[in-house]
């Protein structure tokens, strides 16, 4: 936190400073937009930015995330140039793994997905699978569709490079404060405040993961989704052994190997929702099981460290992008269940919205009222327990 004094006004407040918070508000100081403060109640990728897999590709199974996450994976490509700070980002691949035949049927039918939006994916053979996983035990893999192009990014080289770049285009990063209200008039926001001190504005972001819907209610702005709590693991450093990224579809794990050695990652397993931070054995349990069948050569291998995050998940698993429907000059990009591959679309699809004000196609889908509307987000490609 800095010790200058808060401003009194700004043309754009954030409330939220992980990498969905931090990425708006880059691509609103690119397209112009000056005067932009970005708060943050806890510390330093304190939140999920700090806590998550860092695995990106840019095809899923529909296409309104494929349209999505192409644009975010575009993005990952040049964002080390577009930050000014090496962002880490790898295309080391990242294959999609079905354990059973409907799953294998949705994979087959991604591939066609891809192909329209040129992305390079392929259903891989046998011995291609062995090529590229010659590790994986083969009798569980029912069909393997591999993006040669996806691939991963340290959250630490990617959160400090967005903080770089905020600091040279002057936007204003506060960490450790926290917005407590919103000044409204005739339902729309014209500013927030910290503790007693108001910040007048034109516009407010809320990009707070499960905080977004406890600051939506201040201002009367219901949102949808409910919290979920994630887990990870990290085992001992080993030989390499694991090259690309993977998910696996029917096990609900996800997983990769870091150039220190460790294999890091996590798998969902059903559980009452809790709010703290706690690791639990359930979780660990499950992603041992998920290991020891997909790659038995890490029976032997020693858990080093486990942590969990907190997310807030929309119904539907995909993102709430956009204004609120009932709440004018308030928007949110929040509900995300892969907001780390997607933040840097996400930054750009929201900053054009509200500096052009007009919202791109590929965004739209995404709209907070959707539900209400009938228009819920069908993605097989997602893995995550479906509340």
């Amino acid at each position: 936190m800095t010790d200058r004094a808060l401003p009194k006004s700004a043309s754009v407040v954030i409330v939220g400073g992980g990498m969905q918070g931090l990425s708006c508000a880059v691509n609103l100081a690119l397209l112009g937009i000056r005067d932009i403060v970005v708060l943050d109640a806890g510390y330093w990728q304190g939140g999920a930015s700090g806590r998550n897999g860092c695995l990106i590709r840019p095809g899923f199974g529909g296409h309104e995330w494929t349209r999505l996450f192409e644009l975010s994976w575009r993005e990952w490509t040049t964002l080390s140039r577009k930050l000014g700070h090496n962002v880490m980002f790898t295309e080391r691949g990242y294959t999609m793994i079905a354990e059973t035949g409907p799953s294998a049927d949705m994979l087959r039918n991604a591939s066609r997905l891809h192909r329209e939006y040129g992305i390079t994916s392929e259903i891989l053979t046998p011995r291609q699978l062995s090529g590229v996983l010659p590790a994986i035990n083969q009798a569980c893999v029912t069909a393997a569709l591999h993006q040669p192009r996806g691939g991963m990014a340290p959250h630490h080289s990617v959160m400090k490079g967005y903080l770089h770049a905020c600091r040279k285009k002057g936007i204003d990063v506060r960490y450790r404060t926290a917005m407590t209200g919103f000044d409204m008039h005739d339902r729309s926001v014209r500013g927030v405040y910290v503790k007693d001190h108001l910040i007048r504005c034109d516009t407010v972001v809320i990009a707070a993961g499960p905080q977004s819907p406890g600051l939506a209610r201040q201002a009367q702005a219901e949102i949808d989704g409910y919290m979920m709590r994630i887990e990870a693991m990290a085992l001992e450093p080993m030989r390499p052994l694991i090259g690309p990224a993977l998910a696996l579809i029917d096990s609900l794990a996800y997983f990769h190997q870091t150039a220190r050695g460790e294999v890091v990652g996590g798998t969902e397993v059903p559980e009452t929702p809790q709010e703290n931070l706690r690791a639990d054995v359930p979780a660990m349990a499950a992603m041992a099981r998920v290991y020891t069948r997909l790659f038995p050569q890490l029976a032997d291998i020693r858990i080093l460290r486990q942590w969990a995050g907190l997310l807030h998940i929309s119904s539907d698993l995909a993102p709430l992008l956009g204004q609120h429907p009932r709440v004018r000059d308030l928007w949110f990009s929040a509900g995300w269940s892969y907001g780390f591959a997607g933040a840097p679309g996400a930054g750009l699809l929201m900053a054009k919205a509200i500096a052009r004000g007009k919202v791109d196609e590929i965004m739209r889908p995404f709209a907070l009222d959707r539900f209400e509307k009938g228009n819920p987000i069908e993605e097989a490609g997602v893995v995550m327990i479906k509340n």
